[in-house]
């Protein structure tokens, strides 16, 4: 009786464990760009919508490996932005609002 409550235990924890996937990003060239437990991209979609924006040419590659290293291309080389191309135009001044005694005396001033 006890190793069947054993055998059910196990199985039922084998079941509600979560199955831990590992998902790869390679490059064109066959380099891997990105590689984690975590989706590269939003998996509500399919692959072929939201796969060429994050990585133009890349494709992905899912398996259910225990081994699974953590790499991030993106994270390693941040984008760098050439700053004689950024205008440095200075923001439009917002105009000031008038508050309600300005307004009424405004108003009383064209009045008269």
């Amino acid at each position: 009786m006890v190793l069947l409550k054993c055998a059910v235990a196990l199985s039922f924890s084998a079941l509600v464990a979560p199955a831990m996937a590992c998902y790869t990003v390679y490059n064109p060239s066959n380099q891997v760009v990105y590689s984690g437990e975590a989706p590269p991209i939003d998996m509500s979609y399919q692959i072929h919508e939201k796969l060429p924006t994050v990585f133009p040419s890349g494709h992905l590659i899912f398996d259910m490996s225990n081994n699974c290293p953590s790499v991030d291309v993106r994270r390693a080389a941040p984008q760098l932005t050439n700053v004689a191309l950024v205008s440095a135009a200075p923001a439009p001044r917002r105009k000031r609002q008038m508050t309600r005694a300005q307004r009424e005396r405004a108003l009383d001033s064209l009045t008269k």
